[in-house]
């Protein structure tokens, strides 16, 4: 079979780990002894200095695939950045690092490099196929079609090329056209999964949601564990607003991605969207057992929680805490129990914390000393470890508390904005930095600390609480509705943001705005997925929502 008419999805039951989901294909190795070679690097690199640019570019470039294959994708990258410095017209290294890229989950990096491979060789047709599948998901649609349009005048019947195509013409709402092209890739792979759901989502598109779930059944029996093909029925289902259909997808999906942050964060909103508490409660904590190195995965979690489940930590699951893997899951977590003002539990859970997360947890628990009264005991603490790290964000917090209390109000203003500068997107910096204001009386300034609060943190449910508040003492009504409606409109799923700017609205005998309000809280009742950031680009691929 031709390389471009190979299916391009992962097989043996995995999801693809980046949130893309771009096509891929699989990286060839080009070494036959990847252990001999290692152990002749140290000879060839001191033979290096006796060699030309080329010869020496020709050995970082193997060294690079050796390092790539073992997964030291650190060295691999370094290796064939050299080889790219002495020898940049070589478009087998540009593609090498664009593999590279890949497998490091850098989209963007490979989408350079492939597109720079091509400029020494336009009719390279892997660069041409990463460059159009790549393109698609991240917006560069004409160049991803022009890339697909030479493949396909190199190679009439290149799968991927026409896969492109049918996405493109699918981000168009062109669903007649996407049909087209579905079609005529079954007629030369009947069994390729791209063409089923590029089909399947134009049908659901159409109002023929039916046809459609049947297309995505029927390619199903080919292949049962399809990741693509379960991430996209499911997403059909919430196209429809039918969650009922959409649990058990979930849950086999998170098996298939081995717990993918993304899926999982996806499957606990659901179930406490349908009332499922205790299984979304569950959900989470597996999610933070297994952790994540990602704190926006984090960020997403407390958004659900505030929404729904203000206490989510037990007694029981505090006692699991000691099996988590990931120091910030530990420190993120106690951070949002001192938001919500649950010290025995952010007790409970340093307590039980794992061995590798003590070294971050200890102005934490500094920071638990001092809302406990053991005032003594946390000064000292937090003295040693600011002396230790000046820039420990609690340590930093709780220095704060401790000179306003002393009335040394610009050392306090000092020390909340070195937190601030430190974690901008850690929402306590700016509650705190904007109180240290509202005491000394500037409201001008503490209102500019929330506003700039906000524009970071658009979806944070805390700093929204805080700052309407601070707006009601104020008085501001007009403030307090188009701060909340900006608010609502980020997180456009969240019944609880609607619930939030009806109240503002009721509060300023707005009419109108409360009709918004209502409006966009019944829409949200029945959207069951968890926002995106605001700004976040579609994910246009095969396996983003409909």
């Amino acid at each position: 079979m031709n390389d471009f008419n190979r299916p391009i999805f992962p097989r043996d039951g995995q999801v693809s780990t980046c949130r893309f989901g771009y096509f891929t294909y699989r990286l060839r190795s080009r070494l036959r002894s990847i252990a001999l070679f290692i152990a002749l690097l140290p000879a060839v690199v001191a033979l290096q200095a006796c060699k030309s640019p080329q010869e020496r570019a020709a050995v970082l470039a193997q060294q690079a695939d050796v390092y790539a294959a073992a997964g030291n994708l650190v060295a691999a990258r370094q290796a064939i950045s050299q080889a790219i410095a002495l020898r940049e017209d070589q478009p087998a290294y540009h593609q090498l690092l664009g593999a590279i890229a890949l497998k490091s989950n850098d989209t963007m990096g490979a989408y350079r490099a492939f597109s720079r491979a091509l400029e020494f060789d336009a009719t390279n047709r892997m660069a041409l196929a990463y460059v159009a599948n790549i393109g698609v998901q991240i917006g560069q649609l004409s160049d991803a079609e022009e890339a697909a349009d030479k493949l396909l005048t190199l190679e009439p019947n290149a799968v991927p090329a026409m896969q492109v195509k049918g996405m493109i013409a699918l981000s168009k709402e062109k669903y007649d056209d996407a049909m087209a092209m579905a079609d005529k890739i079954i007629a030369i792979a009947p069994s390729d999964e791209a063409a089923a759901i590029i089909k399947a989502r134009s049908l659901a598109k159409t109002g023929k949601a039916e046809d459609a779930l049947k297309l995505i059944d029927a390619a199903m029996l080919v292949s049962q564990k399809s990741p693509a093909l379960i991430t996209n029925k499911l997403n059909i289902y919430r196209y429809l607003k039918q969650p009922e259909g959409m649990a058990p997808l979930l849950g086999d999906v998170v098996r298939l991605s081995k717990g993918n942050p993304v899926y999982r964060l996806d499957q606990v909103n659901l179930l406490y969207k349908i009332g499922q508490t205790e299984q979304a409660r569950a959900a989470a904590m597996e999610l933070l057992k297994a952790g994540s190195r990602d704190p926006s995965d984090y960020r997403t979690l407390q958004r659900i929680w505030w929404q729904y489940d203000k206490t989510p930590i037990s007694e029981a699951s505090a006692r699991g805490v000691s099996a988590w893997s990931e120091p910030l899951a530990v420190v993120q977590t106690v951070r949002y129990l001192f938001q919500i003002g649950d010290l025995k539990m952010a007790d409970a859970v340093l307590r039980n914390a794992p061995a590798n997360a003590q070294p971050l947890i200890a102005s934490l628990k500094a920071r638990l000393f001092a809302a406990s009264g053991r005032q003594a005991e946390a000064r000292q603490q937090i003295d040693a470890l600011l002396e230790k790290d000046d820039h420990d964000v609690d340590a930093l917090l709780l220095r704060t508390q401790i000179l306003m209390k002393a009335n040394q109000i610009d050392a306090a203003i000092e020390a909340a904005q070195l937190a601030q500068v430190n974690d901008p997107l850690d929402p306590e910096t700016y509650v705190v930095l904007a109180d240290i204001y509202r005491s000394s009386k500037a409201d001008w300034r503490a209102r500019q600390v929330f506003e700039d609060g906000l524009k970071n943190l658009p979806q944070n449910f805390y700093l929204l609480e805080k700052y309407t508040q601070y707006l009601h003492q104020l008085g501001d009504k007009g403030r307090a509705v188009s701060v909340t409606r900006a608010f609502a409109r980020a997180v456009p799923s969240a019944t609880k943001a609607w619930e939030v700017m009806g109240a503002q609205c009721q509060w300023a005998g707005d009419q109108a705005c409360l009709q918004n309000a209502y409006q966009g809280f019944a829409a949200a009742k029945t959207s069951y997925m968890v926002d995106d950031t605001p700004g976040t680009p579609p994910n246009r691929g095969l396996f983003g929502r409909i």
